[in-house]
C-alpha cells in the first residue's frame, strides 16, 4: 500500500522561506496583515537546500502513486487547464471552453470521455495504436526539467483553434501530440507518418465533417504534384 504522506521533516533538516521575499522563517507559519501563512519549505540534501519536489523519497513517492490511470486523471486535468491558461495568456483565443473542468478532486468528465474511446479503441493510441501508458518519470536532465514518457496519455486538441472540448480532445500519446505541435494539414502531410496522417484525417472528418473541404483541397494539391503534365 503506497502511503499518501511522507514526513520529510523527520529525516532531514528543515528551513521556511518566505515565499515573497525568501527570507529565512523562524517557524514554518507567520502572519502577513493578520493572515496565517504558510512558509516554502526546504529541506538539507547533500549540503544543498532544496524543495520538497526535488527530494528523492518525495519524487519516488509521487512516481509510484501516480504510475496508474486513477493518478494521471489528475495529471490530465491540470495539464488541461494550464495548457489552457498559458494560451490565453500569450494572447491566442480559442473557441468553446475547457470542457473537463469538474469540482477539485472530481474527474467524472475525463474519466467518462476516455472511456467512450477506449471502448471505441481499446487501450491505445488512436492515431499511432501504440498502448497507452501512465508512468510518472523519476528523472531530471537538469533542474526543472523532467523529459515525457513519450507513449504516456496527453490530451491532444485536434484542432489548435478550439479548446478542451469533448468534441475536440482526444487523448494519444505524448510522441504524437508532441510531434503535430502546431502544424497545418499541409505539413502533417508532409511531415507525419501516413498511416499516422490517415488516421488522424479519419477521425477529424467524424469529428468535424465540415473540414472535408479543407482534406479535399489537400488531396487536389497532391494529385497535381503527382501529375503536373495535367496543368494547364
Amino acid at each position: 500500500m503506497i502511503k499518501s504522506h511522507l514526513n520529510l521533516t523527520k529525516k532531514y533538516e528543515t528551513r521556511y522561506l518566505h515565499p515573497d521575499t525568501g527570507e529565512v522563517l523562524e517557524k514554518s507559519h507567520f502572519l502577513d496583515n493578520g493572515r496565517d501563512r504558510t512558509g516554502r519549505a526546504y529541506f538539507l540534501y547533500n549540503g544543498e537546500w532544496i524543495i520538497k519536489g526535488d527530494v528523492p523519497e518525495y519524487r519516488e513517492h509521487l512516481k509510484n502513486k501516480f504510475s496508474s490511470l486513477e493518478g494521471f486523471y489528475n495529471i490530465l486535468k491540470r495539464t488541461m487547464a494550464r495548457r489552457g491558461k498559458d494560451l490565453t495568456e500569450k494572447g491566442r483565443s480559442l473557441i468553446g471552453e475547457n470542457e473537463f473542468n469538474d469540482p477539485h478532486g472530481c474527474y467524472d468528465k475525463i474519466r467518462a470521455h476516455l472511456k467512450r474511446q477506449t471502448d471505441e479503441y481499446g487501450p491505445y493510441c488512436p492515431i499511432t495504436g501504440i498502448e497507452l501508458t501512465f508512468k510518472r518519470n523519476n528523472e531530471k536532465i537538469q533542474k526543472g526539467i523532467t523529459p515525457k514518457i513519450t507513449t504516456n496519455i496527453s490530451p491532444d486538441r485536434m484542432l489548435n483553434n478550439i479548446d478542451y472540448t469533448t468534441r475536440n480532445v482526444l487523448f494519444t500519446t505524448n510522441g504524437w501530440n508532441m510531434a503535430r505541435g502546431n502544424l497545418s494539414l499541409k505539413d502533417m502531410n508532409i511531415y507525419m507518418h501516413t498511416s499516422f496522417f490517415k488516421n488522424y484525417i479519419r477521425i477529424l472528418l467524424e469529428r468535424f465533417p465540415d473540414k472535408r473541404y479543407e482534406v479535399d483541397q489537400l488531396t487536389e494539391l497532391e494529385n497535381e504534384a503527382e501529375h503536373p503534365q495535367g496543368r494547364r
